[in-house]
């Protein structure tokens, strides 16, 4: 068990170097005492407790637990996590494995390989959990976080930390005795790395643990060149604990290939830097040392050894020379040393003592599995315990679950009613809102309608009353007129009756639009370019000169009231009167088009007009009243030059 331990360890105990951090612990110290306001001193001692490698165990246990303190003064979530693998490490240098776990789990739970702030102490944390988990043999555990953390390492490009943890797995599989797939697992590790300073003490690591490997596929020459490399990179990065688990390491490679001689110094600059970092020789340690007596006939000297690392005592106490003593109270330890003892007595030949010692080992082993029958009784009924409570537990959140349930479900009722209600309140606000809006629009039809009637019957009275009055009065005037001889008359008076005459006829012609109009219910763009050319026929007598003409592309009929008709005409006829009054035209066209939209173009090719804006912006009475006719209609009316001379009046509905 304890040799599988010194494997993974061997590998894994490198986090303080995983960014290839080589400043000397007094420095770092310096750093410390130097530091201004909290911040600083915490940060500080965090970069020391990186080296916790080369830290004595008290000092380490000193400054983790500062780091502490001042992590949780400063509330700052990363701070706080590196506080607490700083702390981990520190019980881990203890051998108290399961207080380092349960203080790494939160860590690596709270911090997210996705999210790339969290990523590096995720890699960390998890990195140190798997080892404190190999520490204690639970190799599968180990081997699941190991798995992951290679393949997350990979996703993100972090070289550093596959080859790490690939190497880690590496030296699970020598501690489970598989040295084949270990090398396989230590070479795809060294395929990340690359020369630089940065990767030392991870390449150092590999080197060591396939020295190992290669002892045990039996290749003496290649375990004795590898160990002798990772030896060399540890020395020169400084980290003396992993140095001294390399320097064991190489001298059991030395022990079983014969150098005893290199074998001894590697012995002795491991067992110096024990006592430099306060740590007491490790089992593997020892039992490497004693088997350098044996392989050095040193079997007294062996025999004296193993008696002292089974001494017991209180590692508390200060009296009873205890002090300073490597005590041995764990029973599973102490049996490893009485086995190693035997052997000692049975090289020695001494069989009376051989004899007592196998007694010790057998009431060892018998202590051993009442110890570990009591344990596993014990934890049985820790077990039924746990799971008693758990089962309570469940009981209770079951209860809880259940009322929650009964009160969500009846909120949800509530919810649900009050839901419908508000749907079926909103819906008869709708109908009734709708009720009053179609009442009100039947209101405004038949308003519409009574207006539109009363409009009706007046049309109808007044074309009537024009009709049957003034239109009477008018042609009668018009007749007596034209009875009236003038030659008796005076120029002047002549004149006057010519005007007189005129103005008549003028008015019964403007009377006979007006009733054209009036008397029908609606008006036919085709009625409308009739019309026009009743019109052109009564003035044409007048101008001789002009040719007059109405062109029609009359393809769909449009309807207008019988104002917006009267309006039309009067727009049309304002524009001819103007054409042949003022352009001096030879030639007066009317295009009359109908369809979708319907236009009516009149045109001169007369003089034209010099200033069309002027016209578009006022003009005289003539042109303002059939801007304002137009606009009542909802018509645009616009002049323009025609070519070769002349001037276009154009008359058609506005876009949409």
């Amino acid at each position: 068990m304890f040799r599988s331990i010194l494997l993974l360890f061997t590998a894994v105990l490198l986090t303080g170097f995983l960014h290839a951090q080589t400043r000397t612990i007094d420095s770092l110290r310096q750093l410390v005492y130097n530091a201004k306001g909290k911040k600083e001193t915490l940060q500080a001692i965090l970069n020391l407790c990186e080296e916790n490698q080369n830290l004595n165990r008290d000092t380490m246990d000193y400054y983790a637990y500062r780091a502490k303190v001042l992590a949780q003064e400063s509330g700052e979530k990363k701070m706080i996590d590196l506080a607490a693998i700083a702390m981990a490490n520190a019980y881990q240098r203890w051998g108290w494995s399961d207080s380092a776990v349960s203080i790494i789990e939160p860590v690596v739970k709270g911090n997210r390989v996705e999210i790339s702030e969290e990523r590096a102490i995720h890699f960390k944390a998890a990195r140190l959990q798997a080892m404190y988990l190999g520490g204690k043999g639970k190799y599968a555990e180990s081997l699941t976080i190991l798995y992951k953390l290679v393949t997350d390492a990979e996703r993100f490009g972090d070289t550093l930390t596959t080859s790490a943890n690939m190497n880690t797995i590496g030296s699970i599989d020598l501690a489970r005795g598989i040295p084949y797939s270990a090398l396989i697992w230590l070479h795809r590790a060294l395929k990340f790395l690359t020369y630089e300073h940065r990767f030392d003490m991870v390449r150092a690591a590999i080197y060591v643990n396939m020295g190992e490997a290669y002892l045990l596929t039996s290749r003496a020459d290649s375990a004795v060149w590898y160990v002798k490399q990772g030896v060399g990179l540890f020395r020169q990065g400084q980290n003396l604990m992993t140095l001294g688990l390399a320097l064991q390491r190489q001298s059991n490679i030395y022990l079983k290939t014969g150098n005893l001689s290199d074998a001894e110094t590697a012995l002795k600059e491991m067992v110096n830097i024990r006592e430099r970092t306060g740590d007491n020789i490790w089992v593997d340690d020892n039992l490497t040392l004693i088997e350098f007596y044996l392989n050095t006939k040193q079997v007294d000297k062996a025999i004296e050894y193993c008696k002292s690392l089974l001494t017991r005592g209180n590692v508390y106490s200060d009296t009873h020379g205890d002090k300073g003593k490597l005590l041995t109270n764990t029973l599973s330890i102490r049996l490893l040393y009485y086995e190693a003892l035997s052997r000692c007595y049975k090289l020695k030949g001494d069989e009376m003592m051989y004899g007592k010692t196998l007694e010790q080992i057998i009431q060892a082993k018998d202590s051993l599995t009442n110890i570990e029958n009591e344990q596993a009784i014990a934890e049985l009924q820790t077990k039924y315990e746990v799971q008693k409570k758990e089962n309570t537990i469940m009981q209770q959140r079951l209860t809880i679950v259940q009322k929650n349930n009964t009160l969500l479900f009846g909120l949800g009722i509530g919810v649900i009613v009050i839901i419908i209600a508000y749907f079926l309140f909103r819906d008869y606000r709708k109908k009734q809102r709708l009720k009053v809006e179609r009442a009100i629009e039947n209101e405004k039809k038949l308003s519409a309608k009574a207006i539109a009637d009363a409009e009706e019957n007046e049309r109808k009275r007044i074309a009537a009353d024009l009709h049957d009055n003034l239109g009477a009065y008018a042609a009668s005037i018009a007749s007596n007129l034209d009875i009236l001889q003038s030659d008796h008359l005076s120029g002047q008076h002549q004149i006057a009756l010519q005007e007189l005459n005129n103005n008549s006829q003028t008015i019964v012609a403007q009377l006979s639009d007006t009733i054209w109009a009036l008397n029908k219910d609606t008006l036919t763009l085709t009625a409308i370019s009739d019309r026009v050319k009743v019109f052109l026929n009564r003035i044409r007598k007048s101008y001789s000169n002009i040719e007059m003409e109405v062109l029609e592309k009359i393809d769909e009929d449009a309807e207008l009231p019988p104002t917006q008709a009267f309006h039309l005409f009067q727009i049309i006829q304002e524009a001819i009167t103007n054409a042949v009054k003022h352009s001096g035209t030879q030639r007066l066209l009317v295009q009359v088009t109908g369809g979708r939209q319907w236009k009516i173009m009149v045109t001169d090719y007369g003089k034209g007009i010099g200033d069309i804006d002027n016209v578009e912006q006022g003009g005289g009475n003539g042109l303002r009243n059939m801007k304002a006719r137009a606009a009542v209609s909802g018509w645009l009316v616009t002049w323009a030059a025609s070519r070769p001379v002349g001037i276009t009046v154009q008359i058609q509905p506005m876009e949409g």
